[in-house]
C-alpha cells in the first residue's frame, strides 16, 4: 500500500457526516491489525495467503473497521476477516436479508478504486449473475450510506 494514504480522510470524513460525532481512530484499524485480520480471511486462504484487497477498500477497513455505526446498518460491510471471493469477485457487503451480495472483481485487485459488482444472489447461494453498479468502490460506499441515512431519517 502507498505511503500517504489515498481515501482514508475519505472513509474517515463519513463518521462525522452521518453519525455527527467526529471520527477517533479507535473507529478504525492500525495497518498491522488490519494486514493480520486480511491474512486470516478466507480470500487470503483462497489467494495463497494474501487477500486480494483494493487500496480503497483497504483504506475503507483503516478508516472504519471499527464503527458498527457505518458497517451494520441495512447493508452490512464484512469484517475484514470475513472477506471471501465467490465467482471472481472479494465480496464485501451483504443486504441485511442476505438476498445480494457486492463484490469487487479479482483481477481488478490492482487498482486503486475499482467497479462495484453486484450479485444477484446472496453470498451462501451456489449461483448467481454479477452486475457492474456503474461506480467505484468509494463512491458506491459514500451514496449507499448517505442513501441508508436519509432513509433512516425519513423514519423520524
Amino acid at each position: 500500500m502507498p505511503a500517504e494514504p489515498v481515501f482514508l480522510s475519505l472513509f474517515q470524513n463519513l463518521v462525522p457526516t452521518h453519525l455527527d460525532t467526529p471520527w477517533v481512530p479507535e473507529d478504525g484499524l492500525e495497518p498491522g491489525e488490519l494486514d493480520a485480520l486480511l491474512a486470516a480471511s478466507p480470500a487470503a486462504q483462497a489467494n495463497g495467503g494474501t487477500a486480494p484487497v483494493p487500496l480503497a477498500l483497504y483504506e475503507f477497513h483503516r478508516a472504519l473497521g471499527n464503527c458498527p455505526d457505518l458497517l451494520e446498518t441495512e447493508h452490512f460491510f464484512w469484517d475484514a476477516d470475513e472477506l471471501d471471493v465467490r465467482d471472481g469477485y472479494l465480496m464485501f457487503l451483504e443486504d441485511a436479508e442476505e438476498q445480494a451480495v457486492w463484490g469487487l472483481p479479482v483481477a481488478d485487485a490492482a487498482l486503486p478504486d475499482p467497479l462495484v459488482w453486484r450479485r444477484s444472489t446472496g453470498a451462501d447461494e451456489e449461483h448467481g449473475e454479477w452486475t457492474c453498479e456503474g461506480g467505484t468502490f468509494s463512491e458506491f460506499t459514500q451514496d449507499l450510506l448517505e442513501w441508508t441515512f436519509e432513509e433512516e431519517g425519513g423514519d423520524e
